[in-house]
């Protein structure tokens, strides 16, 4: 009869499991991506300690340095950027925590130091 109980446990463990999945974030550290920004499309580059963003047809940039804090979440540390009326200053260092990695679509939330957040998809691109 003390079998029943540790049955019971295990089954548990495994539905708990089921909703607790962690996200596999590696295929965001190397490779290219896009996501909309109202319509327009912006290019991404992501190496395992760099991040560059491309808009306006790839006439302006983005460079940030990322340090991993965990296999999903990261630090975004602005660089240099040459995109007119960005709204952060060089140094400026924001947060992402990857949410959901479905296929090629990863889905996450950035917070700033003022905290403010938003949310977004990134969409690796076949190369």
């Amino acid at each position: 009869m003390k079998l029943i109980p540790k049955i019971g446990a295990v089954i548990f463990l495994f539905v708990l499991y089921s909703f607790i999945q962690v996200p596999n974030c590696d295929i965001l550290k190397n490779g290219k991506f896009t996501y909309k920004l109202g319509k327009e499309t912006v290019y991404v580059t992501f190496t395992e300690i760099e991040q560059i963003e491309y808009h306006k047809n790839r006439k302006y940039y983005i460079k940030s340095s990322i340090s991993w804090f965990s296999d999903c979440k990261y630090f975004l540390t602005i660089k240099e950027s040459t995109l007119p009326d960005f709204p952060f200053k060089i140094g400026t260092k924001l947060t992402v925590k990857i949410k959901k990695v479905k296929g090629n679509s990863i889905f996450y939330e950035t917070f700033s130091p003022d905290g403010r957040s938003w949310k977004g998809k990134f969409i690796k691109i076949r190369e």
